[in-house]
């Protein structure tokens, strides 16, 4: 649950210049000032957002650890306000990692590690990143979170962890590209994100705050729509298509009770039947195989 009875939440709906870390940098202190300005309790960037999305080879160059002392300005600006923004981590056995860090009066609260790296049409993230391994919840200051980044949202099994696993509010960073346009002009996809934001927020129970990124890189067209949505799929608040902004939108303890106690799906769920059932399909799988 949340701590508090009001979380004012900030998204930063920023275009990094791609590979260009001292230059995001100061966005990011920028956005995180302006944050402040506005009180917010937390803000929260896009998917990589302190590199950009299509670094390719430029992965290795732009990795760094997740203590790194280039990032301390970001660490000492989360004093006064809760931040979590996107990079590239490099792992102690040299790893390249697409990480989300939680920071905290200075500190590192949580790290999600991205476990779904879409390898498909024109993603390859394969190529460049080592998966993570494990979704969880963890204890904040405002209350109980979870973290996902962008492909992880498109498997329910991930929301479904972080919910069970006591998060009231799960935060997805993103790099969503247009892939398509309909004679209106509006990206087919974007209704498809925004139909699975408000169905996992439904159906889960939770409040949903999604921060994708906006601008061009290497022919690439990210959509901005950046927005917040409370557990019974209603829109708090929208970012614009296509365009930087920062957007604050207020998470609610009364709202999450009413809509736990209404809609029970949740606390219903037979966990140690998916288990015994998800158990006999994978040895179903093997044994076919």
């Amino acid at each position: 649950m949340l701590n508090n009875e009001k979380i004012k939440v900030a998204l930063a709906q920023i275009a990094p210049k791609l590979g260009d870390l001292d230059s995001n940098l100061e966005k990011h202190l920028k956005y995180i000032q302006q944050a402040k300005k506005e009180k917010a309790d937390l803000v929260i960037f896009p998917e990589l957002s302190l590199t950009g999305y299509s670094l390719k080879d430029a992965v290795y160059d732009a990795a760094m650890k997740s203590d790194d002392k280039f990032l301390q300005p970001i660490f000492e600006a989360s004093n006064n306000i809760a931040v979590s923004f996107g990079m590239v981590e490099l792992t102690r056995d040299l790893q390249a990692k697409n990480t989300q860090l939680f920071l905290e009066n200075g500190k590192i609260t949580s790290k999600h590690r991205k476990v779904y790296l879409p390898t498909y049409g024109v993603f390859e993230e394969k190529r460049y990143f080592s998966a993570g391994d494990c979704f969880h919840a963890f204890d904040t200051k405002l209350g109980r979170i979870g973290m996902l980044i962008c492909e992880d949202m498109w498997h329910f099994s991930s929301t479904m962890i972080l919910a069970q696993d006591g998060a009231s509010v799960i935060l997805c960073s993103s790099a969503g590209l247009l892939r398509s346009i309909q004679a209106k002009g509006k990206p087919d996809n974007i209704q498809v994100w925004e139909n699975l934001n408000s169905s996992s927020a439904h159906n889960f129970t939770s409040y949903f705050v999604f921060c994708n990124k906006v601008g061009i890189e290497d022919g690439f067209i990210f959509w901005g729509g950046s927005e917040i949505i409370d557990p019974s799929g209603k829109v708090v608040a929208k970012a614009p298509y296509f365009d930087e902004a920062l957007i604050t939108g207020e998470i609610n303890q009364k709202s999450l009770k009413h809509a736990r106690f209404h809609t029970t799906l949740l606390s219903d769920e037979k966990l140690e039947l998916v288990i015994d059932e998800l158990q006999r399909i994978i040895k179903q799988n093997r044994e076919n195989n």
